[in-house]
């Protein structure tokens, strides 16, 4: 007995050895094999539409998705048709409404959605052409109401308002005008001028001009036989009028003799969004894309190990993610890397940047690297075939692109094939750290002049938010003129010092809309003022008070949504600032520092750039025009969970009351928000009842 115990016991720790010399090891792979990825089966309706048909009886669903083989167009001064168009495709037909639509779709659990380039569908099979029905009146009978089109454009430019302080959305769309030139459909910007330039008309032409079954794909994915198939299709879409469909062609955009250096403005940023990018040639099917993309997971576009998060995230600590995308493109291929870092290692994260490209390019990645990115890329694809829609999706560019049958079957066995040699000849091909675009959206006071040593010219180049150019020098201030003289004039612009120490009082009314993610909400601020710094404040949604805030001279209390609360630290200093009638009367007093930064042109407006920081504050930068004199905007960046958040004011129509002028429209524009307030009523002269400050 004791034997067979001693025996049990050798063979156990003898195996236990075993196996640990066995995980010692990597196993090494297996030669890639083909895909078996199944089959999908095309033909054609008698006006050209290409139908692709994917069998898949796991679940009794259908998937149904109308394709537009579009290729780019230039919308010119009306840029933002095509998605108008696309958006409201789905908002009413001759026979429904839109609510009609709405509550077809919702009773059957289905869904339809609708985009430039096509209408989507997706339900259980019994419902399967009732649902075809909706897409093919959707298809057939589009009304583009009136109305819809209005609240569209609405929301749309509202947007763009409340993108407008947004560093990451500047950044894209700055970025792409650089890449490739307002010339380019890839490169032209949505604007609020171009919004307000579309029309129906043009909606309807574009439909009637690109909504053809001649450069249609409809691709049925799901519980259904090639039968079946063949029967659907040409009973909903064989009465689909063809049309020809004619695209233009653009020149690719000119080579870069050297690094391009752009900057757009964020006054006080105490962060920047950092892009480089570059264009080239590369096609899908092109031999180069598998090891072009390869190339890229090493350096940042894949695994969290990529080099850029290494270095910049991990080594530096300058960000929090430093990524890069490689696309290729039917038309133009590009290359971009980024990240948002600190206002003051921005130049030393540019060179970090640049130096991991220009490491690419010198040095053969390690064979670990190449084994671990093309375990990563071989997972992906493995997952994306989880889903029957990839192989639809994969027919599709087959057909579209003209490539071999077997193109996406021998993907492992391709990938498998890339060489270590083969990287570094895509990071030579199709990486230019010497001829790209370098933009900072950041603060330039601090970060502009670091910048001219990556510029193939020396200059660093400026621009607003929509990639327009604006003058690289800040204009001089003439002589003579300082802060405190720009400060003095706003005073008198407003009536005066003695003007000003005169009113006591201010109560006002005003009506305020705030518009964020595409709703829109109204609510009344009451105020009341006494001087020289007791501020009440109420929010009211019809009569119901959302929020009041009360510094009473030298406590700050709040109640919001019913919750009461002190108020303390900061955010009391803050309180007491802001409930000064005139603040910019104490600029003089010990504690503010003022700094005059030049002069800029806002949207046509020439104004001085001041930065104020008040006494243990938070600095701000405010412009003052310089015609006027008044103040027309006010830039803060504050720090929320260390992210840096930008609030934008904009103050208008001004007008006089009590020989006192006030901005009768303030603009507050954050990331994701816009809130406008329009004052109703403001009285000067009747006093304010003081137990309006009371707890």
């Amino acid at each position: 007995m004791k034997r067979s115990v001693l025996v049990i016991m050798a063979l156990t720790l003898l195996t236990a050895g075993q196996a640990q010399d066995f995980r010692s090891q990597a196993p090494k792979p297996d030669k890639a094999s083909k895909i078996l990825l199944g089959d999908y089966q095309t033909f054609k309706l008698n006006n050209g539409l290409t139908v692709i048909l994917v069998e898949n009886h796991e679940l009794p669903t259908v998937d149904f998705s109308l394709q537009l083989a579009m290729e780019p167009i230039l919308e010119g001064k009306s840029t933002g048709t095509a998605s108008f168009a696309g958006q409201l495709l789905r908002t009413g037909t001759t026979t429904r409404t839109k609510s009609q639509l709405d509550e077809e779709i919702d009773f059957l659990g289905a869904s339809i959605t609708t985009d430039p380039s096509g209408i989507y569908g997706s339900c259980l099979k019994k419902h399967q052409e009732k649902v075809l029905e909706l897409m093919t009146d959707i298809l057939y009978h589009p009304v583009f109401p009136q109305e819809e089109f209005e609240k569209l454009k609405k929301q749309t430019l509202s947007v763009l308002q409340m993108s407008s302080t947004d560093p990451n959305e500047i950044a894209s769309v700055v970025a792409r005008v650089l890449r490739y030139g307002k010339d380019h459909p890839y490169g032209e910007p949505t604007t609020e001028e171009t919004v307000n330039n579309i029309t129906l008309d043009g909606i309807k032409e574009y439909y009637q001009t690109y909504f053809k079954p001649d450069i249609g794909y409809l691709i049925m994915v799901g519980d259904l036989k090639l039968d079946e198939g063949k029967l659907l299709a040409g009973k909903y879409f064989d009465s689909w009028k063809p049309g020809k469909v004619g695209f233009s062609h653009f020149a690719d955009p000119a080579p870069l003799a050297g690094n391009l250096v752009g900057m757009v403005d964020r006054p006080g940023a105490v962060q920047s969004v950092i892009t480089i990018t570059s264009t080239f040639t590369l096609k899908p099917g092109d031999p180069d894309v598998l090891p072009a993309r390869l190339m890229n997971n090493v350096l940042g576009g894949g695994v969290f190990s990529g080099r850029l998060m290494m270095n910049l995230r991990e080594d530096k600590a300058y960000t929090y993610g430093a990524t890069s995308s490689l696309s290729y493109d039917q038309l133009i291929g590009n290359f971009t890397a980024g990240a948002q870092v600190r206002t003051s290692v921005t130049d030393s994260a540019i060179n970090e940047f640049l130096y991991e490209m220009r490491r690419m390019q010198d040095e053969l990645i390690s064979e670990e690297d190449l084994t671990m990115n093309k375990n990563v890329m071989a997972g992906d694809f493995a997952r994306a075939l989880e889903n029957p829609s990839t192989l639809a999706s994969f027919a599709m560019n087959t057909i579209r692109y003209n490539l071999s049958r077997d193109y996406y079957s021998t993907y492992l066995e391709r990938l498998e094939k890339i060489t270590r040699e083969e990287v570094q000849q895509m990071a030579r091909k199709y990486l230019s750290p010497g001829k790209c675009i370098i933009l900072v959206v950041g603060n330039k006071q601090e970060t502009g002049p670091k910048l001219a040593r990556f510029s193939g010219t020396g200059a660093v180049s400026c621009y607003d938010r929509y990639g327009n150019p604006l003058s690289p020098v800040p204009m001089a201030v003439a002589e003579g003129i300082t802060a405190k003289y720009v400060i003095d004039q706003y005073i008198q612009a407003l009536g005066g010092r003695q003007a000003l120490r005169g009113i006591r009082q201010i109560t006002s009314r005003a009506a305020g809309k705030v518009e964020a993610m595409g709703q829109t909400a109204k609510f009344t601020l009451n105020s009341w003022q006494e001087a020289p710094d007791r501020l009440c404040q109420e929010t009211r949604v019809g009569e119901t008070l959302v929020r009041k805030q009360v510094y009473d001279g030298s406590a700050g209390w709040q109640i919001n949504m019913g919750n009461f609360m002190d108020i303390t630290g900061e955010d009391l200093r803050k309180m007491k600032e802001g409930a000064r009638m005139f603040p910019e009367i104490y600029y003089v007093a010990p504690g503010y520092h003022l700094t005059l930064e030049g002069m800029e042109d806002l949207e046509g407006r020439i104004a001085y750039r001041i930065q104020v920081l008040p006494p243990g504050g938070t600095a701000r930068t405010e412009f003052y025009e310089v015609s006027s004199g008044l103040k027309i905007r006010v830039i803060t960046t504050t720090e929320v969970d260390g992210e840096s958040m930008e609030s934008q004011t904009d103050y208008s129509d001004y007008r006089d009351v009590g020989g006192v002028k006030f901005p009768f429209q303030m603009k507050h524009t954050l990331p994701g928000q816009s809130l406008l307030i329009t004052l109703e009523r403001m009285d000067t002269v009747t006093p304010v009842d003081p137990e309006i400050f009371k707890k």
